[in-house]
């Protein structure tokens, strides 16, 4: 049962990331609408030139993304730390971003797998990312077979002591 519901949660994961990582090609190329030369509005090449490219491409970053690319370097610490500081912005969105985030800061850190393993150097922050929600994905299979383990030896022993409880009742009510 265990194993049937996280490969659900892998396959579902994977059916939603994958789609969007591949563009759909259309089958027939659209022939483009024929403009005459007086229709077309391009900007003068000149006016490019002026163009100051650093203050049209700002990406706003705050500190869940900072905590997100410490994550994918590893940095579990640092992570933390952006976390937190996320937290600190007050919102409630904030507040449920840097809650998952540092949950998921300690998991990875508890796993032995994430810290030992460097093989996908290389690749994108969120494929890295990936990787790690995989590799959690096994640290909580692991620990749930343990847990498995550990309460089918509990419900045996709890059953040996109901039977020697029964035994015992017997005994006494029979002298």
């Amino acid at each position: 049962m265990t194993h049937t519901c996280s490969r659900f949660f892998i396959v579902a994961l994977t059916a939603l990331i994958v789609p969007g990582c591949a563009t759909p090609e259309s089958a027939t190329p659209e022939p483009e609408p024929a403009v005459s030369a007086a229709a077309l509005n391009l900007p003068d090449p000149l006016s490019a030139v002026n163009c100051d490219c650093d203050e049209v491409v700002t990406v706003e970053e705050n500190y869940f993304d900072r905590g997100v690319r410490a994550l994918a370097a590893r940095d579990y610490s640092q992570a933390a730390t952006y976390f937190e500081r996320h937290r600190e912005t007050a919102s409630s969105e904030a507040q449920r971003e840097a809650d998952v985030g540092i949950a998921f800061v300690t998991l990875m850190s508890e796993a032995s797998i994430a810290s030992g393993d460097s093989s996908a150097s290389g690749v994108d922050e969120r494929a890295e990312v990936m990787i790690l929600a995989l590799a959690a994905v096994q640290t909580l299979e692991g620990r749930l077979e343990a847990l498995d383990a550990l309460n089918k030896a509990i419900s045996e022993d709890l059953e040996k002591r109901e039977e020697a409880l029964k035994r015992l009742r017997d005994l006494t009510l029979g002298q």
